[in-house]
């Protein structure tokens, strides 16, 4: 049997752009209607285009309930907040699905043509994406907890509520990724959430505290010494995180915000400690000499305090 002789580039193109003028007649050339019962049983709604969202109308003195035209505007925005939120996460997974399958082999000659031609990246920047959807998917679902019975089947959704994670903070958690999986990762998401009463936690706020847990190569640490030492962690990043939010406006407020300053310094304390003795292990002189230097720093604080 004679075996069937590649497509070039220019014929890939041409069957792309005619399959996609099928799909768009099929579907009478604009968006697809919302059927009531699709929307009743939770199953996934069309993409908004921008041309589908209404005109924005100035109503600075409007209260009260909406009008039935206000309630469908604020409907379709409130559609387009999640489409937002769940764009990434939803295409990286579509990515790692025609990946794993080589599903790309009928349009795109390599994986590396279709990434760069579908995603516009580059294709290690690709599979970062595609890890942190695995992520992503996991928070967007409670996770399932078995019951105490011989019956593996028997589960119940756990009391977590689903979450939402940026692309940014997803990348963020590469660290525990790598060195406790998928679920580690999304775990220390939902610890630094709970311990911080945040329904979203940014990638800033995210890269502060991974950098401060160990390595497993260093410091191996099951799953509820991961969550006790991710909570703390959280903690005291929030308690910076405030402290660095106050805007004083008199003498005493001033002097708070110092303060502010002062205990969330102390919160990190034990980072620090950890800090020297790593670094005494590596070079004792010089971790010696920064820590006196740090509390020649601290006794000119307390010198300049003479009322206390």
């Amino acid at each position: 049997m004679s075996k069937t002789k590649p497509l070039t580039p220019e014929e890939l193109r041409a069957l792309r752009a005619e399959r996609r003028r099928r799909e768009q007649e099929a579907a009478g050339g604009g968006a697809v209607a919302l059927r009531e019962e699709d929307v009743a049983q939770g199953r996934p709604q069309p993409m908004l285009r921008w041309d589908e969202l209404p005109a924005a109308v100035d109503a600075p003195d409007a209260q009260g309930p909406l009008t039935a035209e206000e309630a469908e505007a604020w409907e379709l925005c409130r559609r387009s907040f999640t489409q937002y939120k769940d764009a990434w996460f939803v295409a990286a997974t579509a990515l790692d699905i025609s990946l794993r399958g080589r599903l790309w082999r009928m349009d795109y000659e390599t994986a590396e043509a279709f990434i760069r031609d579908v995603a516009d990246m580059s294709t290690s920047n690709a599979y970062r994406q595609i890890a942190g959807a695995r992520i992503a998917a996991l928070l967007a679902e409670p996770p399932r907890l078995e019951l105490e019975s011989n019956d593996l089947s028997r589960v119940r959704d756990s009391d977590a509520r689903p979450l939402v994670i940026s692309q940014r903070a997803a990348e963020s958690l590469s660290r525990i990724r790598e060195d406790y999986g998928t679920e580690g990762a999304a775990d220390a998401y939902r610890t630094v959430a709970e311990a911080t009463g945040r329904d979203t936690v940014s990638g800033k706020t995210l890269t502060a505290i991974v950098r401060q847990v160990p390595r497993r190569a260093a410091e191996e640490l099951d799953a509820e010494q991961r969550r006790e030492r991710i909570r703390e962690l959280a903690v005291r990043q929030a308690a910076e995180e405030a402290a660095a939010k106050v805007k004083p406006t008199g003498p005493v407020a001033v002097f708070a915000a110092y303060v502010a300053q002062a205990e969330a310094f102390t919160a990190t304390t034990a980072g620090m400690a950890d800090a020297y003795a790593a670094a005494a292990l590596e070079d004792p002189a010089e971790a010696k000499r920064l820590a006196v230097r740090l509390r020649d720093h601290l006794t000119v604080l307390v010198d300049n305090l003479p009322d206390v």
